[in-house]
């Protein structure tokens, strides 16, 4: 099952200083190994400032599957651009559809 197109809250737990929840829909569905997700609203990282988010599993041997059955992903988050390879490592968290 594509989770392309879901709405997802991802809630931020690195850096612990970090304000708010994250929510935006899933652009792309890759493999089970990485979400692309387009934010809600701009986040302003260390090296860019971007709406897309690349997430992708924390642990080895997890996948994204668990989502469509609503259980929460434990992820690292990474900043992305559309037409560039430039990433900025942002968060740590877990992510859940809203």
């Amino acid at each position: 099952m594509s989770l392309k197109g879901q709405t997802v809250r991802i809630i931020v737990s690195e850096p612990w200083d970090w304000k708010e929840n994250l929510f935006g829909i899933i652009v792309s569905d890759r493999g089970g190994d990485k979400l692309l997700v387009k934010l809600t609203k701009p986040v302003i990282g260390k090296k860019l400032t971007s709406d897309l988010i690349e997430l992708t599993p924390r642990y080895e041997k997890t996948t994204f599957k668990s989502l469509s059955q609503h259980y929460s992903v434990t992820v690292g988050g990474a900043l992305v651009t559309e037409n560039s390879d430039e990433f900025d490592y942002i968060i740590i968290g877990s992510v859940t559809l809203d």
